[in-house]
């Protein structure tokens, strides 16, 4: 359905793009994930045809429209600031891109009164966008969009001027709304919450470059890059630099496990290396750490004493920042890790985590460690 290959973009001989190459199905639903600057709204705007692909091509349903004029790639763009009109009515901003096609009166009605149903907004057609609410222009934008039945949905981070609840709902109705369309949507967004919980697929950026391209389960799972890993995950992932010696590993240069004094904890991390000239980053997301218990099966777990330095109250359960003790000393090193127990400050605790729960990933390249 959209294919990209090879994009690369260039502002004033500066490359904003690098070798952007992806493709989606019919009724996939795609989320663009990175930070401010990545260059996820340049290559939604590409495939618009809002902005010129320096070098690469462009397919959209077989069909090379790399330099064709936006208007001609049969596309829906849905943008941040929403982009209506404000001296038209709600009708006039729905129905203004048909009207400049000299589509026939009963099409267009046609269309409104299923986009109306869709959306819930038959009470507001004659009134102008400063008389409704954010949340209902949010909806008057999304059906401009449908109603001109495209092959491709754009969206433009639609949902980031609404507060949270209004957030949460929106993104509910517009889903339900593609998927019973069965419509093939690229989405940007910063809000990784968006991506995971909307998309089929996710392509997650930084720089100008693909970091991955993936489902949503294997982007939280399976990162292939650190980057990945550290980005996507509230609360952050936990990671921490390693560096293994003969007699001993270091974590972050000031956490010392020795082989002599802690011999358990030393050998299970070791398995965990491949080859012992390199550094590594090990990463563990939090609700992987867990309370020491009695009966615990500890031969594929590490153990950590620590004291709890800071308790975050987030309604179901509790987050805790554990600063992490090594012969009784504490370092500057702490695991966050989530629990039903409100547990108190300066209290004192033991933490486990299975050794096959760490990603790792080398520290110069920051990929994905692959265990054979």
């Amino acid at each position: 359905m959209l294919r990209v290959e090879n994009l690369n973009k260039f502002y004033n001989k500066v490359q904003v793009l690098y070798d952007i190459s992806f493709s989606i199905e019919n009724g996939v639903f795609l989320a663009i994930l990175g930070p401010s600057g990545c260059g996820k709204t340049t290559l939604l705007r590409t495939i618009a045809g809002l902005e010129e692909a320096d070098q690469g091509k462009i397919f959209i349903n077989d069909k090379d429209v790399t330099n064709l004029h936006p208007s001609k790639r049969n596309i829906a763009m849905v943008f941040q600031s929403y982009a209506l009109y404000p001296h038209m009515t709600v009708y006039d901003n729905i129905t203004i891109g048909l009207r400049i096609k000299n589509i026939s009166k009963e099409i267009i009605q046609e269309r409104l009164n299923k986009v109306i149903n869709i959306l819930n907004i038959g009470d507001i057609l004659n009134k102008k966008p400063t008389e409704i609410s954010g949340g209902q222009r949010q909806r008057v934008a999304v059906a401009r969009a449908l109603v001109k039945e495209p092959d491709l949905f754009l969206f433009d981070e639609p949902l980031s001027n609404l507060d949270a609840l209004l957030r949460e709902r929106a993104r509910q109705e517009i889903k339900k709304i593609l998927l019973d369309l069965n419509a093939t949507t690229v989405y940007v967004t910063h809000d990784q919450i968006e991506a995971l919980t909307m998309a089929d697929m996710i392509l997650v950026m930084n720089k100008g470059r693909i970091m991955q391209f993936d489902t949503p389960e294997n982007i939280y799972n399976k990162p292939l890059n650190f980057y990945t890993a550290s980005f996507v995950g509230i609360p952050q992932i936990n990671y921490f630099y390693l560096k293994i010696q003969d007699d001993f590993i270091l974590i972050n240069d000031n956490l010392k496990i020795d082989k002599n004094s802690d011999l358990d904890n030393f050998e299970k991390l070791q398995r965990l290396i491949v080859n012992k000239s390199k550094e590594y980053i090990l990463a563990i997301r939090p609700e992987k750490i867990y309370l020491k218990k009695q009966d615990l099966n500890d031969s594929e777990f590490i153990v950590f004493n620590g004291v709890v330095k800071l308790v975050e109250n987030l309604g179901n359960q509790f987050l805790i920042n554990l600063f992490i003790l090594n012969q009784d000393k504490l370092t500057d090193f702490s695991l966050r890790f989530l629990s039903n127990t409100n547990f108190k400050r300066n209290e004192k605790l033991d933490i486990c985590i299975n050794i096959n729960d760490f990603l790792i990933y080398y520290k110069d390249s920051e990929e994905l460690v692959i265990k054979r």
